[in-house]
């Protein structure tokens, strides 16, 4: 057994040292997923733009932060917003009410608000609600800026069929930065003393498009950019590594995040329920089966009933019947047995319900019963049915329905 132990461990490791060499020395695929992650050189990762942007805002203060927008302003109440500007680069990322309600009060003290992002659900959506814009998906992919405050004006031909768009009500309180084949997808509105600006283009700041000299697209992320114009720019980015989310971080989240580790961890934790199912089933022992004990009191009623029947002492079968009859009374009715009077055949009635004959014609019985005496079957039958009129019923359980 020992030996066949040891065959199924050299197994596993081998299978590990395999999946090693295959991460090890094989290309791994390129993620075309847009993830939008500041640390992610895929494509569709931020990495370039997190790069660049302090060299782009020379002479401004840039802030990061992996906190919600709510948690940062509740701890950092001396923010000036007359001199702020929010910054939102986004795939998915969920915002929640108190977020987006702290946010539109920054605005209205002078603050700008800068959100870039694919969709406008849930919390995002409570923005565009507030400025009376709607977002509508369309299929389109060549971008250009109208806008005067922009200072590069070329069209931009995306690899991606972009979808998302707006709509606006009152067209004077907003201004359109750049459309797609003429529809909006980055503008900006006045909100109390600051501005919102919304951009559904998020993908033109990735590595792919920073990084494209062909088409020109780099230019999107100067013209994106040139709104930043305040002293402060806080970016709230929820993949910034920072010891504000140092006290979540543990060895699974570390594991987790890096591909080759998560790849090896989930071949380790199967490797071992495969082991533990095939190497449990040989050592598992054959479990016995257990008769449930068997209730023979029937059988032994039966038995006992039978053996007074045969030796016909109905005495002793009416003194039982006595007993089992005042054991009843004092504890089904709570009545006290010990003294046979008025007051107990008082108690009697009200708790049988039964006549005041067949209350007297009991308690005489009792009385007068004695073991000297050699009854009938005759004086059996009639207490019998007397106890039935008393509703008397010492056969069955408390549970049971009388």
């Amino acid at each position: 057994m020992k030996s066949e132990y040891i065959k199924y461990v050299m197994y596993f490791l081998l299978a590990v040292l395999l999946v090693i060499f295959v991460q090890m020395y094989f290309p791994n695929p390129i993620n075309w997923n847009r993830n939008f992650n500041t640390n992610s050189k895929d494509p569709y990762g931020l990495y370039v733009f997190n790069e660049e942007l302090p060299q782009l805002l020379p002479n401004q203060n840039l802030t990061k932060t992996a906190l919600t927008p709510y948690e940062f302003l509740l701890e950092s109440e001396q923010i000036s917003a007359a001199q702020t500007t929010f910054l939102m680069v986004e795939g998915n990322q969920f915002i929640d009410h108190s977020s987006v309600e702290k946010l539109l009060e920054q605005v209205k003290n002078g603050a700008d608000l800068i959100i870039a992002a694919e969709s406008f659900y849930q919390g995002r959506k409570a923005f565009l609600d507030t400025l009376n814009i709607h977002s509508h998906e369309i299929k389109t992919n060549n971008l250009h800026f109208v806008s005067s405050q922009t200072p590069n004006k070329d069209t931009l031909v995306l690899k991606d069929t972009y979808s998302t768009i707006f709509t606006v009500i009152d067209a004077e309180k907003h201004q359109v930065i750049a459309k797609m084949n003429n529809n909006p997808v980055f503008l900006s509105s006045k909100f109390g003393k600051g501005t919102i600006y919304i951009c559904s283009t998020p993908i033109l700041l990735t590595n792919y498009y920073l990084l494209n000299e062909d088409e020109n697209t780099a230019s999107f992320a100067e013209n994106f950019t040139s709104f930043l114009k305040k002293k402060n720019v806080i970016w709230f980015d929820q993949n910034h590594q920072s010891n504000e989310l140092a006290n979540n971080e543990s060895i699974f989240k570390v594991i987790l995040k890096n591909k080759s580790w998560r790849f090896g961890w989930y071949t380790l934790v199967c490797g071992l329920i495969l082991f533990l199912i095939f190497y449990g089933k040989r050592k598992q022992r054959i479990v016995p089966i257990i008769e449930p004990v068997k209730n023979t009191t029937v059988e032994y009623i039966e038995t006992v009933g039978n053996l007074y029947f045969q030796e016909n002492d109905h005495t002793q079968l009416l003194q039982k019947k006595i007993q089992h009859a005042l054991y009843f009374i004092r504890t089904e009715w709570n009545i006290s047995t010990q003294t046979i009077n008025q007051e107990f055949k008082e108690k009697l009635k009200q708790k049988s319900m039964a006549a005041d004959s067949d209350i007297n014609q009991f308690v005489t019985f009792i009385q007068q019963f004695n073991l000297s005496y050699k009854y009938t079957q005759n004086h059996l039958i009639q207490f019998t049915k007397l106890l039935e009129k008393l509703n008397i019923h010492y056969g069955k359980s408390r549970n049971e329905p009388k």
